[in-house]
């Protein structure tokens, strides 16, 4: 089974590297790297032209932002399933591919857990949920770089490139609501920096948020869990201390069924 390891970069040539090391470090050979830049001025292209032999396909010119730079990936991918390893994340251990693939997949979309690398060199490792549902991405997502998806679903339907930060979470509540099979293997598969937010960022977050939930769900559904989204950061501090953190997810959950039930 072929993997295509697709890299979007933009000046940063560390990153690129750490991410190029994690590849062809891995047990499991059959994979293809291909490689997007956004036309990078630090060296980056210096680098990719030296490792030519490594790479499936390259490009370094101008893009539209990291989703459109993705999509053109798609276009040159032939992996029976594709994994976004931006430049910076690499897999976890050299063994990642392997334990993931030793066995025959059919599931449209593979996902496990990741490790969280801050800038001051803290780790944390963040467990999925074991079984998908509809409920889990109206309130979460799951980091990009832990997930396989099958080359054929992507082509399918590429990444919409009018988001800056959250196409992929678009994406995956988009593959629920079509009834494509997601399937948890209890594998750490990447470490995935983490940088600043600044308040532009947060900012973003917030109307991409509202842009996602409108574009799936009627009016009254999306008006909801866009409040529900906005009110979540706040009540993690005060769950923190009453330690009602459970309970609190109940009742997202709960809102959340009402609400279908009720359009039905």
């Amino acid at each position: 089974m072929k993997i295509s390891v697709i890299t979007v970069n933009r000046n940063h040539l560390e990153g690129l590297q750490k991410t190029f090391q994690s590849i062809v470090a891995q047990t499991y050979k059959d994979w293809e790297w291909i490689v997007i830049d956004g036309g990078s001025t630090d060296g980056d292209k210096d680098f990719i032209e030296a490792h030519q032999a490594e790479i499936a396909y390259w490009c370094s010119e101008p893009d539209k932002g990291p989703y459109n730079a993705m999509n053109k990936a798609l276009q040159h991918a032939t992996g029976d399933y594709l994994v976004f390893m931006n430049s910076g994340d690499t897999f976890h251990a050299p063994t990642v591919l392997e334990r993931v693939f030793s066995q025959p997949r059919q599931a449209d979309i593979l996902y496990g857990d990741w490790m969280q690398v801050f800038p001051d060199g803290r780790q944390k490792r963040k467990r999925a949920p074991e079984d998908i549902s509809l409920h889990f991405f109206c309130r979460d997502n799951i980091c990009h770089q832990a997930m396989f998806i099958k080359r054929q679903v992507m082509q399918q339907s590429p990444y919409d490139e009018r988001y800056r930060l959250f196409a992929d979470w678009a994406k995956w509540i988009e593959f629920t609501l079509q009834g494509y099979i997601f399937q948890y293997v209890p594998v750490v598969v990447c470490d995935f920096e983490m940088g600043g937010i600044s308040n532009s960022m947060i900012q973003l977050q917030a109307k991409e948020r509202e842009m996602l939930f409108s574009q799936h769900f009627s009016p009254a559904v999306s008006a909801t869990l866009t409040y529900l989204s906005t009110i979540h950061p706040l009540s993690i501090e005060a769950n923190r201390l009453i330690n009602k953190k459970k309970f609190y997810k109940k009742i997202i959950h709960t809102a959340i069924r009402l609400i279908h039930l009720l359009e039905r």
